[in-house]
């Protein structure tokens, strides 16, 4: 049922974009209205083409699924800001044409020259945006941030370097993550945290697996590198950025685990570690709040996961979701560190994402306890940034 509300709905959107654009393709492509056809087939050949994502969804994990997917991410992009800007016009037309008709006056109508001058503006428009957003979104940059070293109850300075959905998938390019593994390196950092979504829904779509791991596993960290899972290292179909399967049903592949291990990275899941070396530092991995995988269906209550640490000691908790924010404090936790949010990854989603959400970027203070959530490397949907970047985070403890 929820596979045919998705469908039902991405159809509606898909009808909407031709409808907001056959009233000016027809008129700059048939002026006479003699030849239908000319505006036709542009409108079913771009009909096809939203098809891929669709088609993405419903035939089974493998190389066709993978194939459909990559494009269909890559044309949502482009959808996205073309039709978009063609509706904002159209409302707008429409909004002048009411306004002229209740003053009496004559309707006014677009020119020919005006239609193309349109189109053509705003597929440009289209075709900059996205080529800008590529080269954003696989340009990672660095972000600092510093608190003090008493916070993790620390004696001597402390550099971590935080992660997060890096979001290997089918629009990934290696170099993106040899780029990441680089800048974070430069940082010599003492600790790594990963906060989840190191895949898109899909083990498989990694396509080889051995070459990604072998990416992180260059990560050079003093006290090692440590790891969550989040709501999309699992194997799931997705459409339009949204999976029809319900968390019981959402599992993960079964080499998932093993690749973890080939990066070199400790996995935690509800687990807490404790590291000597600095101090008895206490680092606590959550599962992802609303795909814990593997059917399971709630994970620890936070109170119940750090139940076995001292209220004394410091705690640094790790999660994908930047969830539970006002029980932080209470539970004993110090500093928080999250992903999740892609800080919006695309324009307006930024705007929305910091309006709506209760943090969905930086860093903020909750009651005593310091959150940090970061924007991710990686992309999710469209391989795009657009007003957001990919960053690394450099937490300094002095």
């Amino acid at each position: 049922m929820k596979l045919i509300i998705l469908i039902v709905i991405y159809l509606f959107v898909e009808s909407l974009g031709l409808f907001v654009l056959y009233r000016p393709l027809r008129k700059a492509l048939d002026p006479s209205k003699t030849h239908a056809a000319r505006a036709v087939l542009p409108l079913a050949a771009l009909g096809v083409l939203f098809a891929f994502p669709l088609i993405g969804a419903v035939v089974p994990d493998g190389p066709v699924c993978w194939f459909f997917q990559k494009w269909g991410n890559t044309l949502i992009g482009y959808m996205l800001y073309f039709f978009g800007m063609m509706l904002l016009f159209r409302l707008g037309e429409g909004a002048v044409r009411l306004v002229r008709r209740l003053r009496k006056e004559e309707k006014g109508e677009l020119s020919v020259r005006s239609c193309r001058v349109l189109l053509l503006a705003v597929l440009a428009a289209a075709v900059v945006i996205n080529a800008a957003g590529a080269h954003a979104a696989r340009d990672v940059k660095t972000t600092r941030y510093e608190l003090p070293k008493e916070t993790l109850g620390l004696e001597q300075p402390l550099r971590i370097v935080l992660i997060g959905d890096t979001h290997v998938g089918v629009n990934s390019t290696p170099q993106l993550y040899r780029d990441m593994v680089e800048r974070i390196n430069e940082q010599e950092p003492d600790l790594v945290v990963v906060a989840g979504d190191i895949v898109t829904s899909s083990y498989g779509a990694m396509r080889d697996p051995d070459l990604y791991a072998s990416i992180f596993r260059q990560i050079r960290s003093r006290y090692g590198t440590y790891a969550v899972y989040g709501n999309h290292d699992v194997d799931e179909p997705l459409l339009g950025g949204f999976t029809y399967v319900g968390r019981e049903g959402a599992h993960r592949h079964p080499e998932m685990e093993s690749f973890i291990r080939r990066c070199g990275w400790t996995l935690l899941q509800d687990e807490v570690v404790r590291i000597d070396e600095l101090g008895g530092l206490c680092v606590a991995g959550r599962l992802d709040e609303s795909r814990p995988g593997d059917g399971i269906e709630e994970r620890l209550p936070l109170e119940t996961l750090l139940n076995g640490t001292d209220p004394e000691e410091p705690i640094l908790l790790l999660q994908h979701e930047p969830s539970d924010l006002s029980l932080l404090a209470g539970c004993g936790v110090d500093l928080a560190v999250s992903g999740h949010t892609h800080d919006g990854q695309i324009f307006p989603g930024n705007v929305i994402t910091r309006i709506k959400g209760p943090q969905s970027y930086g860093l903020k203070n909750w009651d005593g306890a310091d959150v940090i959530v970061t924007s991710g490397v990686g992309y999710y949907g469209p391989p795009i940034r657009v007003g957001t970047i990919s960053e690394i985070v450099v937490i300094d403890l002095k």
